[in-house]
Parts: structure tokens; C-alpha cells; sequence
């Protein structure tokens, strides 16, 4: 996806196999990650702070974490209606 179709609010679904969801909780500077895993510079772009879902067996676990926009952008396949 492009990184101006991500909106707040939206859940979203990964790319390939599997089902991971994602929903966008705030997007800004200050969600920027604390780690960036690159021999390059972190981009300079807002971060990304969402809430996602795994399912495992009958239970929905959830971790809140933070990706950059673009790094976001790529890993999802698409909105989630």
C-alpha cells in the first residue's frame, strides 16, 4: 500500500499467507520506533503506533508497537471493512 492510504482508526491486514491485523491507533512524530534495525539513517518520516492481533488457537493475543510509515505501508496487504 502507499503510505498516504494509511489512516487512523483503520485496520488492516498483512501481505502473503497468514492473517496478522493491525489497526492504526495515532500516527506522528512522536510514535517515531526507539530502534531501527538498518545500516542506513532511520527514515525521516512520522511513526506509526498500532494495536495488533494474532489469533492463536481460540485466543486473540494484542501487542501495541510502532513502525515507521513507509516500513507500515509495506507490510500491509490492505484495509480490513
Amino acid at each position: 500500500m502507499k503510505a498516504t492510504e494509511i489512516k487512523v482508526g483503520k485496520m488492516y491486514h498483512n501481505r502473503g499467507k497468514g492473517m496478522t491485523l493491525r489497526k492504526v491507533i495515532a500516527i506522528g512524530n512522536e510514535f517515531r520506533p526507539k530502534t531501527f534495525f538498518s545500516m542506513n539513517e532511520p527514515p525521516d518520516e512520522p511513526g506509526v503506533k498500532f494495536m495488533q492481533m494474532n489469533k492463536r488457537g481460540n485466543q486473540i493475543q494484542t501487542v501495541t508497537d510502532s513502525l515507521y510509515l513507509s516500513s507500515f505501508a509495506s507490510w500491509a496487504g490492505g484495509e480490513v471493512e
